[in-house]
């Protein structure tokens, strides 16, 4: 599927070049190393060393490799060979703003961008009135019934150069009366907040997915990191198309069963995405059926209505498959992360059969959509562009 894993296949060093390394490798003792000491069999440190060398040497023999220089986060998470890919390449935002809310500070490290989908690495400094290590008995505990710390919950709009000036100006007489430690309390004013008012994400699509999640607390620092992802499913929302502003509630830690807000107001920062077009879209009608797909290196979103003999979501995601520019075919179901595919089923009453399945869901691995050329639902192939 990636031309670029076929090249390296099909690319062999000359023949000579394997026993020239081997033999220097062989003739080297490994360094001292600072770190604990970790026991492996001496065959697998030469082997393993031969290995990465000869993967050097392949590499050379094709080419430069495209390499992205991201966060150890972005590695974990799309995995080790990722940021050698031109998906990750072209999605790649090193972005280093910070904004400073009073007594938070939020810095937007890097980003991967594209029209449908963000990927977000973000530091929240916390006050310097928080005390630091009941924050970090807080994260490190497992009951979280007693101590923890919370995630603050993201809200995305599409807007101008929003800063927090101009959001504190106009929105600080509201706080006051806001229970930061009460999701129903402050998602009221998530929804009525004036100075980001019209510009809201929501406004402009009928379906996101997306999540958070925290990737450490640096004691020092004082600051708590997330990585936050949110997808668009349907809609004419474009990232890439104008300066983007989260919004973040303040994290709430709990100790010994109380919670406390960290801060008593939101904070934002604005940044302007430049990832790459990567998105395909295509649409597909016919015989009362209709069939509407989203694909990007990061996800697939397909919503389908109208005739259909599919029983439930299971169903469509298990008859879905890429078909690929060589004219072999890949089922969806197994590309998706370990949580699977979400989705949506609506039946008329009465009625045996759906009339509109959708599923959406994330990639394990970054696709490369330029080896994609269409979608096959069942007998139904629908063409992207």
């Amino acid at each position: 599927m990636n031309r670029y894993h076929d090249a390296m296949e099909h690319c062999a060093p000359p023949p000579e070049l394997e026993a020239r390394l081997r033999e220097a490798i062989l003739s080297t003792e490994p360094m001292p190393q600072a770190r604990p000491a970790v026991f492996r069999p001496k065959g697998f440190v030469r082997k393993a060393a031969l290995a990465a060398v000869l993967a050097v040497a392949l590499t050379l023999s094709v080419g430069a490799a495209v390499l992205v220089n991201w966060d150890d986060i972005f590695t974990d998470y799309f995995g080790p060979g990722a940021a050698e890919t031109p998906m990750a390449a072209k999605a790649f935002q090193e972005v280093n703003i910070s904004s400073v809310c009073d007594d938070v500070t939020l810095t937007l490290r890097q980003a991967l961008v594209d029209e449908k989908n963000l990927y977000l690495i973000l530091d929240y400094q916390l006050p310097d009135t928080v005390d630091r290590e009941a924050v970090a008995m807080a994260y490190e505990s497992e009951d979280r019934q007693v101590n923890g710390i919370g995630l603050p919950d993201i809200s995305y709009y599409l807007t101008g150069d929003v800063s927090w000036e101009d959001l504190k100006a106009a929105d600080q007489g509201m706080w006051a009366d806001i229970d930061w430690t009460d999701p129903n309390a402050y998602i009221s004013y998530v929804g009525r907040e004036k100075a980001l008012m019209g510009s809201a994400l929501a406004k402009h699509t009928s379906g996101t997915t997306g999540g958070s999640e925290s990737q450490g607390y640096d004691m020092e620092a004082n600051t708590l990191t997330y990585l936050f992802r949110i997808a668009v499913e349907s809609g004419s929302v474009d990232f890439i198309a104008q300066p983007v502003t989260v919004l973040l509630t303040p994290p709430v830690l709990r100790v010994d069963g109380v919670d406390t807000a960290v801060t008593d107001h939101p904070a934002l920062v604005t940044f302007r995405p430049t990832g790459g077009s990567q998105t395909l879209t295509a649409s597909y009608q016919q015989d009362g059926t209709s069939i509407q797909v989203v694909l990007s290196p990061f996800t697939i979103s397909l919503h389908l209505t109208g005739n259909t003999t599919y029983l439930d979501m299971e169903e469509l995601i298990s008859d879905t498959s890429l078909v690929l520019t060589d004219g072999s075919t890949l089922p969806v179901r197994g590309l998706n992360r370990s949580g699977g595919y979400s989705g949506h089923t609506s039946r008329k009453q009465g009625e045996e059969f759906p009339f509109s399945l959708s599923f959406s869901g994330s990639f394990r691995d970054l696709l490369d959509v330029s080896q994609v050329a269409a979608i096959q639902v069942g007998g139904m192939t629908v063409p992207l562009a």
